[in-house]
């Protein structure tokens, strides 16, 4: 993050939030000023928008007119920004980053968590904060590490037995990236399953971690239909990010190959050599589950993101070429959790400190790749 401060913004941290003056921000309404990209920008400038005044869902307001109207239901992050800025639009630029190094910090503790619970070093969860997306996500002002902690902490929070407090992540996880949903999902069917299967499990607290976070996300899209009438919200954010299974990913791997360049690393390179780490590691997630001691719902969970942010993703995510694989950053750290979760000896498959250590070495050499990138360019 110093590294990108001081190459690429040159020491402006208001260009974090890539607000680009091309079509959706407008620098002479916009008070007080802030630096701009001779782009259209990208998600971090809405994120800044709803964090001036997260109440206000006007089309155009605070000189930034929003590109969709499912912009609005993800408020975590803007509202926690807010909150902590104590609503002075002039300390955000520095708040917003600040809240994303924070919660990168906190996902790297939850790892260090999960790896003890399982046995490990707690070094060893540090590969959960190892992932290349992130690198946007805090260099960009977007709120995957704040829907990511929150869905971390409400997943540990369940295996300690404490439903309220899971039930509060995952609420925050919720209303912050909608994609986290998938987490719920995971739990309501688990818990079906077992009424199905006559289990003694009766309603009780642990339903609240899957009803809560659900109705959280219903009232939000509510509110947004009463509120916003120039686009529905909810129909926007399906037919936009998820198509038919494997359509965006095929067509986006055949541009990066036709893209490829034998002279130097260039764009479409570095996209294939993400997919291919992302691959590699989700590909080692499912090897191990039915091996890992990871709780079914993580499981469920694990190929649920896959199905949701990789199999069903569109071609604006597949066929990006700025957003280093963002959106896929669920699948990896579940991946790493039922990882972490599966004994180093005894089951078949195991995951030794060496086949982890393998693992790490390909999360990493990525993540080399695209920070470099990054504390260049754009």
């Amino acid at each position: 993050m110093v590294a990108r401060l001081l190459t690429w913004a040159h020491g402006d941290i208001t260009l974090f939030i890539m607000s680009g003056v091309k079509k959706y921000s407008h620098p002479g309404s916009m008070h007080p000023a802030i630096g701009h990209v001779p782009l259209a920008g990208y998600d971090g400038q809405f994120y800044y928008r709803l964090a001036i005044s997260p109440f206000d869902w006007a089309h155009s307001a605070d000189g930034i007119t929003m590109d969709h109207a499912y912009r609005y239901t993800r408020l975590g992050y803007p509202l926690l920004a807010w909150a902590a800025s104590l609503g002075q639009a002039a300390w955000l630029p520095v708040v917003l980053v600040a809240v994303n190094l924070a919660c990168m910090g906190a996902i790297g503790w939850l790892g260090g968590v999960l790896a003890r619970d399982a046995g490990r070093h707690a070094l060893w969860g540090l590969l959960l904060t190892a992932y290349f997306g992130t690198v946007i996500s805090v260099g960009r002002d977007t709120a995957e590490p704040l829907a990511d902690v929150a869905m971390l902490g409400g997943l540990l929070a369940l295996r300690r037995g404490r439903h309220l407090g899971a039930t509060a992540l995952l609420v925050l996880a919720a209303i912050t990236n909608e994609t986290t949903l998938v987490v719920p999902a995971a739990l309501a069917a688990t818990r079906a399953w077992t009424w199905f299967t006559g289990g003694r499990a009766r309603p009780g607290k642990a339903d609240l971690a899957w009803l809560g976070p659900g109705s959280a996300w219903l009232a939000l899209q509510g509110a947004q239909r009463l509120a916003v009438h120039w686009q529905a919200g909810a129909p926007a954010d399906v037919s936009r990010n998820l198509g038919p299974p494997f359509q965006g990913m095929e067509r986006g791997l055949r541009a990066d190959i036709r893209g490829m360049s034998w002279h130097h690393l260039g764009r479409y390179d570095i996209n294939l050599i993400e997919f291919a780490a992302l691959a590699a590691i989700v590909a080692a997630g499912f090897a191990v589950l039915l091996a890992t001691a990871a709780p079914v719902h993580e499981r469920l969970a694990f190929a649920g993101f896959v199905l949701v942010e990789m199999v069903l993703a569109t071609w604006q995510f597949w066929g990006s070429v700025f957003g280093d694989g963002r959106a896929f950053v669920d699948c990896y750290l579940l991946a790493f959790v039922v990882l972490l979760a599966t004994p180093a000896t005894g089951a078949r498959p195991r995951v030794t400190n060496g086949r982890l250590a393998l693992v790490a070495m390909i999360a990493l050499a990525a993540l080399i790749v695209v920070a470099r990138r990054r504390i260049l360019f754009q």
